[in-house]
């Protein structure tokens, strides 16, 4: 699995091609927590159920430390 801090570098280049110059680093990696947040929604979903499942333990982890990541890039 592709770590959190590449995921996070990943994440907000996709936005910066996706928008070719349109956009800065700053709004780039807004957009990337939007779509982080969107992941969790879904995750959370899951989370909130009594599951003790370790798949969605991890995921939800991963996931939140990804938005960490981005945050600090």
């Amino acid at each position: 699995m592709i770590t959190e801090q590449e995921k996070a570098k990943e994440l907000v280049d996709k936005m910066l091609f996706c928008y070719q110059g349109h956009i800065d680093i700053y709004t780039a990696k807004q957009c990337a927590l939007v779509a982080v947040d969107e992941i969790l929604d879904k995750v959370m979903m899951w989370w909130e159920l009594p599951c003790s499942d370790p798949y969605f333990i991890t995921q939800k982890t991963y996931w939140v430390n990804v938005k960490k990541e981005i945050q600090k890039l």
